[in-house]
């Protein structure tokens, strides 16, 4: 399994529709799933959007966007 690293966003970055909980932003966590969900559509026609469940600690696996996790 893989560590990674949840993101904290710049200071004057927009966060998106989907933005993980503040609480866990700058945590490390263990990637348990990988895989795809069916998203908006992307400018080259592909609507599949990489996501993952990751474990931090005791809490349960928590869901989030690719973009928000960065190597740990």
């Amino acid at each position: 399994m893989d560590l990674v690293k949840v993101r904290t966003p710049g200071k004057h970055e927009e966060l998106g529709p989907r933005p993980p909980g503040t609480l866990i932003m700058g945590k490390i966590a263990t990637v348990e799933i990988a895989g795809l969900i069916n998203g908006g559509t992307a400018a080259d026609g592909d609507s599949m959007t990489p996501v993952y469940y990751i474990r931090i600690n005791d809490l349960p696996a928590i869901l989030i966007y690719e973009e928000w996790l960065e190597e740990a």
